[in-house]
């Protein structure tokens, strides 16, 4: 995985990220670069290394073959799940719907002034019209300033100029005349919808307006500013526009109209859960065990690999026949701590354009992560290696010398029955 951004990750593990990052002097001069391995690749090329575990302590070897034994097994059931999620065959819509009940729809704030019988004729002053934005309380009615006032020059006073100022200002604002009741009004609107997206007026004393206190203003609200209200299974939720709402994982829909709602669910968007919790779920578990009270602090060099490996598997590209090829493009991104965290109105307008690209690339990343981790796995494993060498270790002594020489405990199982390396080299 990327090692830009390594902040969150314990020090031996972010420093051999980063060396597994860099180019590497080798003993003939040369340079050689570990992320240019394939993710097929024998693990023994990232964090595979005997040689550093010859100096660690027995009580250090013993934390560190329990914490590869427990990392055997997480990894191992993590695996089962990758080879599940890329087995998934479901399709979109397969996996029920969502009951939504919407009690109020997303609207903008909008103004109108009285009525006037000619709208080139009658002028409601020149100037300048400052325009604050800013958000109303839903509960108070409290106006909140957010941002720097905008000003429009208002060169000519009739409610045509006006209008005509104000969609010229290009400020999130837009203005008509309205033909009414036998007479013209000004109509002024804001682009966006949303509680967050209310306005006052001043400058012009025909156009003042403050959100705060309507009834004191000439000018007249048709509507406030407000968000999209919509609860689902008992549970109250906003939304500051009428499209792309989210109502499930990954599912979002469209409001037209108060009232009861059945939105479709995807089956890939339960996928795409049960992929991340499995990514995560192995990530956060090596972070944890490399950290300085892990069983893994003085031993990380096997576990980064495994780290770094999956993480580059979440970031490859995969052929899917559309127009996705990464998970980043359908919202799935890695984290400065190594996990997945997913935006789920991008993943759910990718479900909406592609729905069989997104599935293809899911699975395609689940078997390149399980690819990814499978020779650290199973009896012969990488991870199985380490703790029968951390064991043999443990009973030769806490350094090279004692290794060599056969350690206190040693006795048998070198060639010609000595006892030591060494007197076995003689």
């Amino acid at each position: 995985m990327s090692t830009n951004a390594v902040s969150a990750l314990p020090t031996a593990l972010a420093g051999l990220l980063k060396q597994y990052a860099n180019p590497t002097q080798k003993g003939d001069g040369t340079t050689s670069t570990a992320t240019s391995t394939p993710a097929a690749a024998s693990p023994l090329s990232l964090g595979r290394d005997e040689a550093f575990s010859l100096s660690l302590g027995s009580a250090q070897s013993g934390a560190a073959m329990v914490g590869y034994t427990r990392l055997a097994t997480l990894g191992s059931q993590v695996e089962s799940e990758l080879q599940a999620v890329a087995a998934q065959t479901s399709e979109p819509g397969s996996a029920g719907s969502v009951q939504v009940e919407v009690s109020q729809l997303a609207q903008p704030q909008t103004l109108v002034t009285s009525l006037f019988g000619d709208p080139d004729s009658v002028s409601l002053g020149t100037g300048s019209l400052s325009v604050q934005m800013g958000a109303v309380d839903a509960e108070t009615g409290t106006f909140t300033p957010q941002g720097t006032p905008a000003t429009i020059a208002i060169a000519g006073g009739s409610l045509n100029d006006i209008a005509k100022s104000i969609n010229d200002a290009g400020i999130g604002l837009s203005a008509k005349v309205v033909e009414s009741g036998g007479g013209f009004e000004l109509e002024i609107s804001g682009k966006d919808t949303g509680a967050g997206k209310a306005f006052s007026l001043s400058g012009l004393p025909e156009l003042e307006f403050d959100p705060s206190r309507p009834a004191a203003s000439p000018l007249t609200p048709t509507s406030e500013a407000a968000d999209a209200h919509y609860s689902i299974d008992g549970t109250d939720f906003t939304w500051p526009a009428n499209t792309n709402v989210p109502v499930a994982f990954g599912t979002t829909t469209s409001f037209s109209a108060t009232g009861s709602l059945s939105v479709p669910r995807s089956g890939v968007t339960d996928t795409v859960q049960k992929m991340m919790k499995s990514f995560n779920g192995l990530q956060q578990a090596i972070v944890e065990m490399t950290g300085d009270k892990g069983q893994l602090a003085a031993n990380a060099n096997l576990a980064a690999g495994m780290f770094k490996r999956i993480g580059d598997a979440a970031m490859a590209q995969y052929q899917t026949g559309g127009d996705v090829s990464t998970l980043a493009e359908i919202g799935i991104d890695v984290q400065k701590d190594g996990t997945l965290s997913v935006d789920q109105s991008i993943l759910a307008q990718a479900l909406s354009k592609d729905p069989a690209s997104v599935q293809s690339l899911i699975a395609q990343a689940a078997k390149g992560m399980d690819d990814a981790i499978r020779p650290y796995l199973g009896s012969k494993g990488a991870l199985t290696s380490q703790v029968s060498i951390l064991g043999s270790l443990m009973g030769r002594g806490a350094s090279l010398l004692d290794y060599l020489g056969g350690g206190s405990s040693a006795s048998t199982g070198l060639a010609g029955g000595a006892t030591s390396l060494l007197s076995a080299l003689s």
